[in-house]
């Protein structure tokens, strides 16, 4: 009789620490990738945060029936704008573009051009810090 309680405390005992070792081990997982997400977040917040344009002017040639136009625009912000990662809508749809350089510094200056046919067009960007920026284009 004294030997069945030494083993059910033994077989208690190691399944205890067995448990609390697979609960340890994925508290420390799902810490880490909190953390994980919650610096991601910072970064894409502050980035947000510190994005402007200020669109300089635009103009267009005619090419046939379409016109090539030239938004230019200015990075006033202080957070580095990727022109490979951002969406140009024209009127709503997406918009095939063509940039001067990929990325567009703070204080730098660079142009898009789009093709589009002869009319009034509402013009967004939206880049990929999540920033977005209306403008009308008349051709």
């Amino acid at each position: 009789m004294g030997f069945s309680y030494v083993v059910a405390v033994a077989v208690l005992l190691s399944s205890s620490l067995i448990f609390f070792g697979i609960i340890y081990s994925d508290y420390v997982h799902a810490d880490a990738e909190l953390k994980k997400a919650q610096d991601g977040f910072n970064t894409h917040s502050y980035n947000y945060l510190n994005s402007r344009v200020n669109i300089t002017g635009y103009s267009y040639v005619a090419s046939g029936t379409q016109y090539n136009v030239t938004v230019n625009m200015t990075n006033t912000g202080s957070a580095t704008l990727n022109l490979n990662n951002t969406n140009l809508l024209v009127n709503g749809t997406i918009t095939n573009f063509t940039y001067a350089a990929q990325y567009v510094f703070p204080q730098g200056n660079d142009n898009i051009t789009f093709r589009v046919a002869a009319g009034t067009y509402v013009v967004e960007l939206a880049f990929n810090t999540g920033y977005e920026k209306f403008t009308e284009v008349t051709v």
